[in-house]
């Protein structure tokens, strides 16, 4: 029945209801639906999160509003292109960064964002006495940066 619908509204509509009826796309393994991304990681959302912020912190972004909500954590950062950046724990070891930029977003900045993210995850920062540093902190206040 589905098949006989699409099949209708391709042939009556045109082309015109494929970005409605094709809606979510994936791409890879960032999930794009109604102007926001979505990915998994298999890593706490701590984790997810230091490394977000760095990832922030590298691209230049301010943190405007940084909060822990009950299931992850919720950033705002950007002075002239606003970033919604939601953490969200799914399941022990599985979590879901939801990145929205603007009203419409945009799916390449997005993909810019979550490869920072990818490259911080497994990171950790040490001070000159060989100390893990804690956040926040700026990756421009460390000596060596």
């Amino acid at each position: 029945m589905k098949k006989i619908v699409l099949f209708l509204c391709f042939f009556i509509f045109g082309c015109t209801v494929a970005p409605f009826v094709v809606s979510p796309i994936v791409t890879g393994v960032v999930m794009w639906k109604q102007g926001e991304a979505k990915k998994y990681y298999n890593d706490e959302s701590k984790i997810i999160y230091r490394a977000t912020k760095h990832a922030l912190d590298d691209l230049g972004h301010k943190i405007i509003n940084d909060e822990e909500t009950k299931d992850g954590f919720y950033l705002v950062s950007g002075d002239k292109d606003k970033f919604k950046i939601r953490i969200r724990t799914v399941r022990p070891k599985i979590t879901e960064v939801s990145i929205r930029i603007n009203l419409m977003g945009d799916k390449p900045y997005a993909e810019l964002i979550y490869s920072h993210i990818d490259a911080n995850t497994n990171t950790i920062y040490f001070d000159d006495k060989g100390k893990p540093v804690k956040l926040p902190v700026k990756l421009t206040d460390l000596p060596w940066y």
